[in-house]
């Protein structure tokens, strides 16, 4: 073959396949770790690579199989020249030599820096390779077929057939994603995403206004008393009922009734002809689920309930919005408002109405939530009684004091972390 062909021509040829070899490694590379939404990005801008890119993408088992047959058959023939100049060269000596040289090289320069170098720069690499990749992916697709075909086959006989919901992502790998990925991300939009994704475990019963706090317009009551509590409500919507809230009435429209309402003239009698039907959620309903039934029923307010019917709290659209995106401030404030640090700093003084929930994300503590969604109710649950004050129990890692009790509650309490060095005791 060296009487037909010049060594330095071999040489040459066997360069070119290399630098081939290179490039299929590189690009291949670049492709599969480009930005997709990047590439998107491009494209709807009118970017033609960008474009070219995304179609190629869109069947990444013909552009692998492409690659990975043109990659392959410039090594073979590759592997070959090198054969037949060792053995030209050194013989079958050289031969063993000559394959040893080859597949370093081909790891070095044809493998490892061209897939390094690919994933630094995957974007500059894969745009400008789209452009060739496109038409030849495209002519050889048919025959690309048959092999993925033969592929998925044997796979399938291997008891390994590929799954596409592979892809998709649980919410625990969602949520370590959006923490791993926050080094660019403000803390806020890291928590706005997690209160998106919490949104599927949280229900109606854990946010809602508790039945006995629920603020309205009992008829049974004066008129003068209503009209004070209408005019000094913070509240846009306000329920209305007689003698009880489980002898719900309707809800009144508070913005709407002013509006149309001389309050110097008001009686009971008025409200009943501006009020609207209430709107009932059964209390175990996510909050990810009542969301969507708020936009389509176009409703703001409803009274969650049990399985018997009663009314056991009222939530708004607006508390779901504040549970994904966190009133921040507001909580802050209501938070330093009912607990200080002791000049010790071990302590916080609390009050015991606090939501737990809220004490958790606001000072990132981890207190059990279980029935009771208050350190009150939760402390009550765990005793079975009202406590003297100075009692002491633990909730999960946190030992807490009893400071204050007031008639059949509990008013204020001490939180304390409990360290390594007591839960140790405390175990024994």
């Amino acid at each position: 073959m060296s009487d037909e062909i010049p060594l330095g021509t071999l040489f040459t040829l066997l360069a070119i396949l290399l630098i081939l070899s290179a490039f299929f490694a590189a690009t291949e590379t670049a492709l599969m770790r480009i930005n997709k939404y990047r590439i998107r990005h491009l494209s709807r801008k009118g970017h033609r690579e960008a474009k070219l890119a995304e179609k190629l993408l869109k069947q990444p088992e013909k552009l692998i199989a492409f690659i990975l047959f043109g990659n392959n058959l410039v090594l073979f023939i590759a592997a070959s020249i090198v054969g037949v100049v060792s053995m030209e060269i050194g013989g079958p000596a050289g031969v063993a030599i000559g394959t040893v040289v080859l597949t370093l090289v081909v790891l070095l320069f044809a493998e490892s820096a061209p897939k390094t170098i690919a994933a630094i720069f995957p974007e500059k690499i894969a745009l400008p390779a789209s452009r060739i990749y496109y038409p030849l992916v495209k002519m050889m697709g048919p025959f690309l077929g048959i092999i993925n075909v033969f592929t998925n086959i044997i796979l399938k006989a291997l008891g390994s057939v590929p799954n596409q919901n592979d892809e998709k992502l649980s919410i625990d790998e969602l949520k370590t994603l959006i923490h791993d990925g926050m080094t660019k991300t403000s803390l806020d939009r890291q928590k706005i995403m997690m209160g998106v994704l919490d949104l599927g475990n949280i229900t109606v019963e854990d946010i809602m206004l508790p039945h006995n706090e629920i603020l309205g317009i009992n008829l049974s009551d004066t008129s003068a008393v209503n009209q004070k509590i209408i005019q000094q409500s913070f509240y846009s919507n306000l329920p209305v009922y007689q003698e009880t809230l489980d002898n719900i009435k309707g809800v009144l429209d508070l913005s709407n009734f002013l509006r149309k309402t001389n309050m110097s003239l008001y009686s009971n009698e008025m409200v009943l002809n501006h009020i609207h039907q209430p709107y009932f959620i059964p209390e175990t309903t996510t909050l990810s689920q009542q969301l969507i039934e708020f936009k389509k029923k176009k409703e703001k307010l409803g009274f969650a309930v049990d399985e018997y019917g009663n009314i056991q709290g009222l939530v708004t659209i607006e508390d779901i919005f504040e549970e994904i995106v966190g009133d921040y401030l507001e909580e802050t404030q209501k938070l330093n408002k009912e607990m200080r640090p002791r000049k010790d700093g071990d302590y916080f003084i609390v009050n015991a109405a606090s939501n737990i929930r809220s004490l958790n994300r606001m000072m990132s503590w981890n207190i059990p939530i279980e029935e009771a969604k208050t350190m009150n109710g939760a402390i009550l649950e765990k005793l079975g009684y009202i406590p003297d004050n100075g009692t002491e129990i633990e909730l999960g890692d946190y030992k807490i004091n009893i400071v204050q009790t007031k008639e059949n509650a509990i008013k204020t309490l001490r939180i304390k972390e409990m360290d390594s060095k007591y839960k140790l005791k405390a175990v024994q």
